[in-house]
């Protein structure tokens, strides 16, 4: 069976400015089109796309290698030239992507060393890309591996141990800059940073005044917990004046602050963690605004990491381990082998079974009974072995072959690798 190719293209806060991610991020209502978009280029047979604030990546799985395909769709999808893209993403292959999987998902990639959110964000990408069927047996594999992973390194570790989330990050900026006590804060968008920040700023004293969102409901629900107003994103301008800070992160592809919104004789603080900014480029030049995005929270997290590096180094270790036991676990899961090992088992069998026969009736048999109950057996063992083999081999291509195979293994009590290999039946027991 033809080995896939396995890649990962994308951009992070390492390699791109929040601009550039904006641009290339995907709006979550937007998933499913490109999903099926990016399986329609040739080649590709299964796919994932995680977009979150800080990272946009993408990752397939190909008949072959499909590196321009995908830079040349990215560069179509966000209007960056391809020579300039190419100079901002990074491309991964094979195991190297699996490595990066478990980085991302233990947060040694993150602008936050350890933070919690990503291993959830993570988890999302990889619901939209099994609901949406375009997952398939390697992409469920890798993520797997990738969740179990990330669950020893946490437990392992304390990676995650005064880890701060970007929202913290947020606050302690905005607390460089101003006393919160009492401070009225306008917060746009009911997603998990914005409520994130709702929590930290509240605890902070802010007084958590208006929460605008662009379905009322949700933004009431969310008001709610903190007695706040419950607005329409439509009706912003017209509060804007009425409060000192605004906390917006929207999926929104265009601002939403606009510079006509904001009142010249108002000091106003505004934390902009959506990509792309929910702010208008022109809100930068006002004098009396302190814009703050979140490449500007790079220097907060910086100070708040040196705890965590050694942790990083012991995590590092514990994932070297887990990429060999996911290599270990692969080969374990040669279908061809297993099909070929069925057949040696049932084989075996059949040979004691007939060596049995002619022992008990030695004296009633002849060279063509031998032969015709030897070819008998034979046909009989190829007929019902025939369309289980074939099965096995159609498994690779299913969503859930790996584990049809390694209950296959189980059952016949098969053995591929000679190292004893925890499938996801050990890990799940």
């Amino acid at each position: 069976m033809k080995e896939r190719i396995i890649t990962l293209i994308g951009t992070n806060h390492k390699f791109s400015d929040q601009t550039i991610r904006g641009r290339l991020s995907f709006r979550e209502n937007e998933i499913e089109i490109y999903l099926k978009k990016l399986r329609l280029i040739k080649g590709v047979r299964e796919v994932m796309i995680l977009s979150t604030c800080n990272r946009v990546e993408i990752l397939l799985v190909s008949d072959f290698n499909i590196d321009d395909s995908i830079l040349n769709f990215l560069s179509e999808y966000s209007k960056i030239d391809i020579n300039n893209l190419s100079n901002i993403v990074y491309i991964k292959h094979s195991t190297d992507v699996v490595r990066h999987m478990f980085r991302v998902a233990a947060g040694l990639d993150s602008m936050v060393i350890g933070e919690p959110q990503i291993l959830g964000q993570l988890k999302e990408a990889y619901k939209w890309s099994v609901e949406f069927m375009s997952s398939g047996s390697t992409i469920n594999r890798i993520m797997r591996r990738t969740f179990h992973s990330a669950k020893i390194i946490r437990s392992r570790t304390d990676i995650a141990k005064g880890a701060i989330s970007v929202a913290y990050a947020a606050l302690l900026k905005v607390k460089q800059i101003v006393d919160l006590n009492s401070k009225k804060v306008l917060i746009v968008g009911v997603g998990e940073i914005n409520r994130l920040a709702a929590e930290h700023f509240s605890k902070a004293e802010a007084k958590i005044s208006i929460i605008a969102n662009r379905t009322i409901d949700k933004a009431q629900s969310f008001a709610d917990t903190y007695s706040a107003k419950a607005i329409k994103i439509e009706d912003i301008k017209k509060e804007i004046g009425n409060v000192d800070i605004i906390i917006t992160s929207t999926a929104s592809k265009e601002p939403i602050l606009l510079k006509e919104y904001i009142p010249l004789n108002k000091k106003l603080i505004i934390v902009d963690m959506a990509m792309p900014q929910d702010t208008e480029k022109e809100i930068e030049n006002l004098e009396n605004v302190k814009l703050i995005l979140l490449d500007d929270l790079k220097g907060i997290v910086e100070n708040s990491k040196h705890s965590r590096i050694k942790q990083a180094s012991i995590a590092e270790k514990l994932i070297d381990k887990e990429v060999e036991a996911y290599k270990e676990y692969v080969d374990s899961l040669d279908y061809d082998e297993v099909a070929r090992q069925l057949r040696y088992t049932a084989e075996r069998v059949r040979n004691i079974e007939v060596a049995k026969f002619r022992k008990k009736y030695a004296d009633n048999l002849n060279d063509e009974i031998i032969e015709g109950v030897d070819n008998l057996t034979k046909s009989l063992l190829n007929k019902v072995l025939h369309e289980p083999t074939n099965n096995i081999r159609l498994f690779a291509e299913h969503p859930e072959g790996d584990m049809y195979i390694e209950l296959l293994k189980r059952i016949f009590k098969i053995e591929v690798s000679k190292k004893e290999v925890k499938c996801f039946f050990s890990e799940n027991s």
